[in-house]
């Protein structure tokens, strides 16, 4: 089984006020971290990126790959149909660029855990995580119809697959791992918790 890591960095960062995927947290830019999570489990890990940030990328050797006509901006539908369009694989595993507390053993679970499924979906406290998830490139086919029917909804899309949802806690991994920086706020408490850390005040 081919397995492909997609780190999600294409979103426009509005509530944050600059690029997410380039705020730091240790020695590490947050998609960095997200890349090197993914790649113990996977053949392969690339970037979804807009494509005005194409050239924002300098130290990421991988590929990069954008949303595709007429399907851009069409939310993670889209972005499903872009990845599974544009690489080769058997399973698609994602993960946000703004989850830099995600951890390499936390991917391992996840894969573990991925059955005979067209997708795994954690949920934390009852929510789903539908951009730190696994998927089949079965899926496809139901991704492009909906897509042409103009329904972007992810619940639409998991009531015709065959997928599972499983609560953190069950896979093991904790809730803070799935915790998105989306503000600057977020970012503040993040820096704190880690200098505590660091200095031994905590």
């Amino acid at each position: 089984m081919r397995v492909l890591g997609a780190v999600m960095a294409g979103g426009e960062s509005r509530r944050f006020g600059r690029p997410k995927a380039f705020a730091t947290w240790g020695d590490s830019r947050f998609y960095e971290r997200a890349v090197k999570a993914l790649e113990p489990v996977c053949e392969e890990v690339v970037l979804s990126v807009r494509e005005d940030q194409l050239n924002d990328f300098h130290d990421f050797t991988g590929k990069l790959v954008t949303d595709l006509a007429p399907y851009k901006s069409c939310g993670p539908l889209g972005g499903l149909y872009a990845l599974m369009s544009q690489t080769d694989a058997d399973v698609l595993v994602t993960l946000p660029c703004d989850m830099p507390l995600f951890e390499k053993e936390d991917a391992e679970k996840l894969l573990h855990a991925f059955a005979k499924h067209q997708a795994l979906v954690p949920s934390v406290n009852g929510r789903l995580q539908p951009l730190s998830a696994i998927y089949s490139y079965s899926c496809m086919p139901v991704i492009k119809a909906q897509l042409e029917e103009e329904n972007f909804r992810m619940r639409s899309f998991y009531d015709q697959i065959d997928w599972m949802e499983v609560p953190h806690n069950k896979l093991g991994i904790s809730e803070e791992a799935f915790s998105n920086i989306n503000d600057q706020e977020a970012y503040r408490q993040l820096i704190q918790a880690q200098r505590r850390t660091t200095d031994g005040t905590d």
